[in-house]
């Protein structure tokens, strides 16, 4: 019986002393050569295709919108100098734009009399995108100089609010084919598309930028991030070519 007591009273010092050491540990590294910070931003870009498709063939217009972002990160600096750092992060973002574009046998599905109709269209089409996202930067900090980071890596991508809309006017639609029956727009008349349900939930890519520490608190940065896989689902072939959210972010942060 002692044999036991003197057992079990061991292993419970052996187990308090890693709770201890594991405690300090976790102490030391999330208070030691860390950074936490908030940042706001403002984006401006598109979700648009990697060079300009043969069938867009003029842009009448392009309008970005007013595109936020709001995120938290923390960056964990390997050395006391501070040269290199981790960053790991969360952000709510919005990304979308309005454009109004010239077409030619352009590939879309429109709705005509409450019914779906997939056909080449050649005309006006506008297209209105309005998403929002919760995005996960994983990113590496180098210390270029005073005052100075640059920071690059990928991030990932939850769509949590969707909507691909828009309509095509003056012109006309070719049904199934370029040479299919046609349907006429003109003088006012147009009609919808709806592609929100299309779109991809997930999204990654590629995130990098620069940072200047205006005082002990306060900093600026700007950023481009490329997204690797399209917007739209791959089944989805009413739009025959991907398209990718490209945007230039530029806003402020706050550390503490």
């Amino acid at each position: 019986m002692k044999k036991i007591t003197s057992t079990i009273t061991f292993l419970l010092g052996i187990v308090t002393i890693g709770f201890s050491q594991t405690d300090s540990l976790n102490k030391h590294f999330f208070n030691t050569n860390i950074e936490y910070e908030i940042r706001a931003q403002f984006s401006i870009g598109g979700s648009s295709p990697l060079g300009l498709p043969r069938e867009i063939r003029k842009i009448e217009s392009f309008n970005p919108g007013l595109q936020l972002g709001l995120e938290a990160n923390a960056t964990k600096w390997l050395t006391d100098e501070k040269k290199w750092g981790v960053r790991l992060g969360v952000r709510f973002e919005s990304k979308g734009m309005k454009t109004k574009a010239r077409v030619k046998n352009y590939l879309t599905e429109i709705v005509q009399d409450q019914s779906k109709v997939r056909g080449y269209y050649t005309g006006l089409v506008q297209t209105d995108v309005k998403n929002t996202y919760v995005t996960v930067p994983v990113l590496a900090v180098y210390n270029v100089a005073d005052k100075w980071n640059l920071y690059g890596g990928f991030y990932f991508s939850a769509l949590i609010d969707n909507s691909f809309t828009g309509y095509v006017s003056d012109g006309y639609l070719r049904q199934n084919s370029p040479v299919g029956p046609k349907i006429t727009f003109e003088d006012g008349s147009f009609a919808p598309y709806d592609f929100s349900n299309e779109l991809n939930k997930f999204q990654w890519g590629t995130q990098l930028g620069s940072e200047w520490q205006m005082n002990r608190h306060f900093k600026i940065f700007a950023d481009l991030t490329y997204g690797f896989n399209n917007i739209l689902k791959n089944d989805f072939t009413s739009i025959d070519f991907k398209m990718h959210n490209i945007y230039l972010n530029l806003g402020f942060g706050y550390k503490f």
